[in-house]
């Protein structure tokens, strides 16, 4: 059950920072309302503690101590990717995660790529369970508005009416075909489109006085700049128009990419991405003129030194949610065994890619002429293996993906173009052919998983699934389990 909070208002950050000691509080002004919005990306289910970074616990603690100050309204919402990633969160597909969503009083929850690792049947339920609406304006299944995320929702805070409008970025390529089918994002102008639309309706309809983006789509792949930076429509054209920050949308969240940036394009509306993984939390505080409808925001990214500073004792509620789902204690930090040196990503790939070939050896050798093992490999953070003790939690943060072991075939050309000689550094294969020693019309078995089976321009045909149920993760853990690291 959710434990109800008694809800006055907020502390503003410098309030917080500087005179919760002193219990100075600041009074709203006559007609303004004072909101400070907390945007939360990519999290990847990053919920409990760990040698390396905090989990939520001192997070929970910080919102609630915000909600429980008179000084400002609080906004808490996510921008996607909050379940897929760790032991906790993804061996029970994000209920935990949304269970403490709902703890902590989430508004709302744009759906990001990696919400679909488990497939849409995964989403109904969860949206059952969120006490907050799942927001994705332009998601479609075989042309159709889907049951279990919506366009936008409305808050209101202090008299003025909140639209919050969600959208997934253009990336369903990084989806497994799998799940794909019939699945549709709409990008573009046709995006642009119903975004306009759907802010119209809620400033004419319901009333809205400021509306909020919430993307699961960003900016860049290696940007980062924490105080603020100038952009032009020209430059983030590739994820969002800038014909929307003209009287559509007037602060906007962002998510995917990783990133940590306040931007601010060349209408004044900002653009906050607080990194991912629980480096940052994106924050705008709004001081709204009621009597003249208009309003100032002021940026910033919070770290985790203020967040999750030493002084916050964390909330113990974290513990007893993980406790639900982990009765017995997390099953998954007992010690594999023993890696003799740090790995990076690179070498935990290509080992990833030998085992393939093995595990497929094992179970299809004696029918089939098995040449390579592999595909597109790509660890998750922290994008290595440290020495030391190695638990299955530490494997399954890499390798958090839940895609089969597949026997494919694949024509002579594809092999050389899409594995042997490919461009992509992700693809990673063990293999004893040459390029050279492929015959380009003649058929090959390989072993991939179903990630790489499905990637339609990699061109295999599926002959069989492997019926052992292991995935990249519990390969490798085998492998440490036999002292293959020491």
């Amino acid at each position: 059950m959710r434990k109800v909070f008694t809800k006055i208002s907020a502390f503003s950050l410098s309030a917080l920072l500087f005179g919760t000691l002193f219990g100075c509080g600041k009074p709203q002004e006559k007609g303004t309302a004072e909101l400070s919005f907390y945007a939360i990306n990519d999290l990847h289910g990053k919920y409990m503690d760990t040698d390396t970074q905090p989990g939520m616990d001192e997070f929970t603690a910080y919102m609630k101590a915000l909600y429980s100050d008179g000084a400002r309204e609080e906004i808490l919402l996510s921008s996607g990717d909050m379940w897929q990633g760790t032991v906790e969160s993804s061996t029970n597909k994000g209920r935990l995660m949304t269970e403490w969503m709902n703890e902590l009083g989430f508004v709302s929850m744009t759906l990001g790529n990696h919400e679909y690792d488990w497939g849409a049947q995964v989403l109904t339920p969860n949206s059952e369970l969120a006490e907050f609406p799942f927001l994705a304006i332009n998601v479609t299944y075989n042309g159709q508005a889907v049951d279990y995320c919506r366009a936008s929702t409305v808050v209101e805070k202090s008299g003025v009416k909140i639209g919050i409008i969600g959208a997934i970025g253009d990336c369903l390529s990084s989806i497994s075909g799998d799940f794909t089918d019939g699945l549709a994002f709409a990008t573009g102008n046709e995006l642009t489109k119903l975004v306009k639309a759907e802010s119209t309706r809620l400033r004419k309809e319901e009333g809205c006085d400021f509306i909020v983006y919430s993307m699961h789509s960003g900016y860049g792949d290696s940007f980062s700049a924490t105080s603020v930076q100038t952009v032009t429509g020209r430059q983030i054209s590739d994820y969002y128009d800038t014909a929307l920050s003209k009287g559509y949308v007037d602060l906007v969240f962002e998510g995917h990419t990783h990133q940590s940036y306040i931007l601010k394009d060349e209408y004044g509306v900002y653009h906050l991405q607080g990194g991912g993984e629980n480096r940052y939390i994106s924050s705008a505080d709004v001081s709204f003129n009621k009597d003249k409808g208009k309003y100032t925001v002021t940026p910033r990214l919070l770290g985790t030194d203020v967040y999750a500073s030493d002084s916050i004792t964390g909330d113990p509620v974290v513990g007893e949610i993980f406790d639900k789902y982990f009765e017995e204690g997390n099953p998954y930090t007992t010690v594999l065994g023993r890696n003799a040196r740090r790995r990076q990503s690179d070498e935990v790939c290509e080992q990833v890619a030998k085992l393939y070939y093995e595990a497929g050896i094992e179970e299809w050798g004696s029918e089939y002429d098995i040449v390579l093992g592999g595909g597109y490999l790509k660890l998750r953070t922290p994008y290595r293996v440290e020495a030391g003790n190695v638990t299955y939690a530490n494997l399954f943060s890499v390798l958090p993906f839940d895609n089969e072991l597949v026997l494919g075939k694949i024509k002579g050309s594809n092999l050389i173009n899409n594995f042997l000689e490919t461009s992509n550094y992700n693809y990673h294969v063990y293999t004893s052919l040459r390029s050279m020693d492929v015959s380009p019309n003649e058929y090959y078995y390989i072993i991939v998983d179903s990630y790489s089976s499905t990637y339609k321009p990699n061109r295999i045909t599926e002959v069989k699934r492997s019926s052992k149920g292991k995935y990249a993760r519990d390969l490798l853990a085998e492998y440490v389990s036999a002292g293959r690291w020491n």
